[in-house]
């Protein structure tokens, strides 16, 4: 019995392994002159609305993106960040990043994402308060089933008119939105979890043929 249940446990084990969560895409913008474009799974990044970037300090010792030239009259939800990644293999995906505004820049950031390459969907609203610090940020995109193993998914963050309202709000109280506002983006993530492939039949018989075993040795021994 005891022989048994060990194998149930290697075998169970293994299948939780093969469950971990896994970087799918990454941007870090720590080294090489090429840093906004790296990723660790082929995925691509462009800039919106005629948005400008330069690296700048990030947490800690590290550097972060530094985006610039928010048009003081640009429309809602069309300046910011895009971040193309194939999902394929992949599920209950999960996106995060650390952010630092500026006082005059757009307080309000929308992250928007697309199925198909083309047609954005606003997903929520996120504030980022005032301070020298980064802001950390996250959604789930384990509930949008179509985000999943996807080879047209992307995300966009843009800077956002304030909820209900017709115009952009300064991140600092008493500062007013304007083209010389900055955004920082840090660990730009998105993670999921690996789908399992099919085994083959071959495989499952092999299983079984093992299991088999360990069940008579687990008899043989309980009857000597």
């Amino acid at each position: 019995m005891k022989i048994r249940l060990l194998a149930l446990a290697a075998f169970a084990s293994m299948s939780l392994s093969a469950q971990a969560v896994e970087v799918v895409a990454l941007w870090d913008f720590n080294s090489g002159t090429t840093k906004h474009t790296q990723s660790a799974n082929g995925a691509s990044f462009a800039t919106v609305g005629g948005v400008t970037t330069t690296f700048a300090a990030g947490l800690s010792s590290t550097q972060a993106l530094n985006t610039a030239t928010y048009a003081a009259n640009g429309a809602n939800q069309s300046m910011g960040v895009q971040f193309m990644i194939d999902t394929t293999g992949y599920t209950d995906l999960s996106f995060s990043f650390s952010q630092r505004n500026s006082n005059t820049a757009s307080a309000y950031s929308a992250l928007k994402y697309t199925l198909d390459g083309t047609t954005w969907i606003t997903a929520t609203t996120l504030l980022t308060p005032a301070g020298t610090g980064f802001t950390s940020h996250s959604f789930s995109f384990a509930s949008i089933v179509g985000a999943n193993n996807n080879a047209n998914f992307g995300i966009q963050l843009v800077a956002s008119y304030a909820p209900g309202g017709s115009a952009y709000q300064a991140t600092a109280a008493g500062s007013s939105f304007g083209a010389s506002g900055t955004i920082r983006y840090e660990n730009v993530t998105l993670s999921g979890t690996a789908i399992p492939a099919v085994p083959e039949p071959q495989t499952y018989a092999l299983m079984l043929a093992g299991l088999g075993v360990v069940t008579t040795v687990a008899r043989r021994r309980r009857s000597a």
